[in-house]
């Protein structure tokens, strides 16, 4: 099972989930990787002790970690790894909270 990343409008109703799989946090997170420089993605990289809420500048902030981290993800995940930057930078989402088991 994956990671839940609730998805929320400026309502704060949860419009969608998303899960981020536990092949692509491992694939984000491997030990060879430079993930730790990212302020913002190293909240999530705990697969079982996640839960982290994003909102405003903390989800731009988030987006451009994932974004910028892109040129890391291998070739077979960058699909994926896009999907989930796609998902969470809708104009409509407002606030994402990532939850793990």
């Amino acid at each position: 099972m994956g990671l839940d990343v609730l998805l929320y409008d400026k309502n704060d109703k949860r419009i969608g989930t998303y899960e981020i799989t536990e092949s692509l946090h491992n694939e984000i997170f491997n030990t060879k990787k430079l993930w730790r420089s990212y302020q913002e993605l190293r909240k999530i990289s705990e697969y079982y002790r996640s839960d982290e809420e994003y909102e405003g500048q903390t989800l731009i902030e988030l987006i451009n970690d994932l974004k910028r981290y892109k040129m890391f993800i291998s070739e077979n995940k960058q699909e994926e790894y896009q999907e989930f930057i796609n998902e969470i930078s809708h104009p409509f989402i407002h606030k994402i909270n990532i939850v793990g088991d």
